[in-house]
């Protein structure tokens, strides 16, 4: 088993190797392009069977997305090929469809390898994390309008604006609109230049550049520092690395006198100037981070009280047990007015050591410790609501969700340690919590939550939880695939938030008016062929 990973290493890192860097950074975009509705931009650089274009999950010619960002990473970490003495030296033709599928299965087979090192000493249930880390995130997409908002919304207190633009020189609201003029640009073509003009969007050349020193590594050798010490630092397994791309989607190259931006996955453009926001404000300190915990909060309550009106969402609220204690964050109501649902948000970021650790618990032990406490206040407010009869009345069949900003337990083995380590410090803080009160959880993301009440009516909605909560065939599912499952109801409901992201973006009408504008001329030169 490790001769035949060594062995697809070794051939892995040889075809890398003969790669010109650049060549292959365009080949990758071509890639992506050719599956995303982009055949013909994808044309001028690559040819491809026809069996290619706009191939989806599960057919034999569509490349994953998340292969070619691993492949770029460890291009940047593999050291090229010293040119042949006798003048002639082999290259990897970055021309062609087929050496992106070459590649593609040589680091297959090494993933494969890897896992199977891995299975060896474990289960396969014990991976299921990583898988889901790694690819999810690419099958849900980014920089659709609930990703948009909300990340605008939570991450833009006051105290995060602030410490942004004192930490980096623009606002945040300039770096969002030109991180999306960046991706636009990288539509129809696999690079831009760095001196584009964007006066037409109000950003002069001075906030354009900073946007870049955040999007763009400086030059290929910089990008192959940082790819190269950060995939070192992240273990021994090619899928499980952290992702330079992450951070910075783009590299800069200078060609005759111009510096051209290339973005090879342009997706990871939005999703660095969205989620990605994380790394702008992780060194803000706790005032800043006690800011988005209390937006996410009311970001959910939000959304819950849009979708679900005859829910009642309620906000937390301060009670008195003995001592002053604080509630769980939001709730949801039957029509007595009983809680049915009993919400703790959770907005703190998962670290790769979290994502991608074989014993994340462990690991990343403080990180969890905030989702056990979460589960652990939920049931200590079921069990005093049930000691004291004041507080409020609580349905017989009420359940808790730890809500959380990032997919803490996804398809996670995890949740009976989670669970397990939640009873015990339950006990330690207070032996009076009965097995009644230790009411089932839900682990729900936010995105997990905006997917199902897309799907969902308020009815629908308990079904769905209550059988997530309560059904073993359920567990560690999501809560939207469950409602797909079990509902006959799915409705189409519209994001309810789409029409606000002007109120954080104004300048975000003039660009959606535009793209109207731009749909309508494309309309009617189609109709007059």
């Amino acid at each position: 088993m490790r001769y035949k990973r060594d062995k697809a290493r070794k051939k892995l890192n040889e075809l890398l190797s003969l790669a010109d860097d650049e060549a292959f950074l365009i080949m990758v975009w071509a890639v992506d392009a050719l599956q995303s509705k982009r055949a013909q931009a994808a044309g001028r650089y690559l040819t491809f069977p026809a069996e290619a274009q706009d191939a989806q999950l599960g057919d034999r010619y569509f490349v994953f997305k998340w292969v070619l960002e691993t492949l770029v990473n460890e291009l940047l970490t593999i050291p090229k090929k010293r040119p042949s003495r006798r003048g002639r030296s082999r290259t990897l033709n970055c021309s062609q469809f087929d050496t992106i599928a070459s590649c593609a299965n040589v680091l297959k087979d090494l993933e494969n390898e890897e896992d199977g090192i891995f299975l060896a000493r474990s289960s396969v249930i014990d991976m299921m994390h990583k898988i889901g880390h790694r690819q999810f995130e690419w099958q849900r997409g980014f920089g659709n309008f609930a990703q948009i908002y909300r990340s605008l919304f939570v991450f833009g207190g006051d105290l995060a604006k602030e410490h942004f633009q004192r930490t980096h020189g623009l606002t945040l609201a300039d770096f969002f609109l030109c991180g999306l003029a960046f991706f636009g640009l990288s539509q129809d073509r696999p690079g831009f230049e760095t001196t584009v003009a964007m006066s037409d969007l109000s950003i002069s050349g001075a906030t354009r550049d900073a946007a870049l020193r955040l999007l763009a590594a400086p030059s290929l050798l910089e990008a192959r520092k940082q790819a190269a010490a950060i995939r070192k630092a992240g273990g021994q397994f090619t899928a499980y690395r952290q992702s330079v791309l992450r951070k910075t989607p783009a590299i800069l190259f200078r060609r005759e006198g111009n510096v051209i931006a290339r973005a090879p996955l342009p997706l990871l453009i939005m999703q660095r100037i969205t989620t990605g926001l994380y790394y702008d404000l992780v060194g803000g300190g706790s005032r800043i981070w006690r800011e988005i915990g209390g937006r996410f909060e009311s970001y959910c309550l939000e959304l819950l009280s849009e979708a679900l009106p005859e829910s009642a969402p309620k906000g937390s609220f301060k009670y008195r047990f003995k001592r002053d204690f604080d509630s769980p964050d939001i709730f949801l109501h039957d029509k007595t007015g009983a809680i049915k649902l009993a919400i703790e948000c959770k907005a703190k970021k998962m670290s790769i050591v979290a994502k991608f650790s074989d014993d994340p618990l462990q690991e990343a032990r403080e990180a969890f410790s905030e989702i056990i406490k979460g589960v652990v206040q939920i049931w200590r407010f079921f069990s005093h609501c049930r000691r004291a009869n004041n507080i409020h009345a609580i349905t017989p069949d009420a359940a808790g969700v730890v809500l959380t900003l990032d997919p803490w337990l996804q398809v996670s083995n995890y949740l009976d340690r989670v669970l397990a380590e939640a009873h015990t410090l339950a006990t330690q803080i207070d032996p009076e919590i009965s097995e009644n009160d230790r009411r089932a959880i839900i682990f729900c993301t936010i995105e997990d939550l905006e997917s199902t009440l897309g799907a969902c009516s308020d009815g629908s909605f308990f079904e769905a939880a209550l059988a997530a909560a309560t059904n073993a065939e359920f567990k560690g599912w999501a809560l939207a695939n469950v409602h797909d499952r079990i509902s006959q109801e799915q409705r189409q409901n519209e994001y309810p938030f789409r029409d606000r992201i002007a109120d954080l973006l104004p300048v975000w009408k003039l660009l959606k008016d535009r793209a109207a504008a731009t749909m309508s001329d494309r309309a009617t030169t189609n109709a007059a062929r």
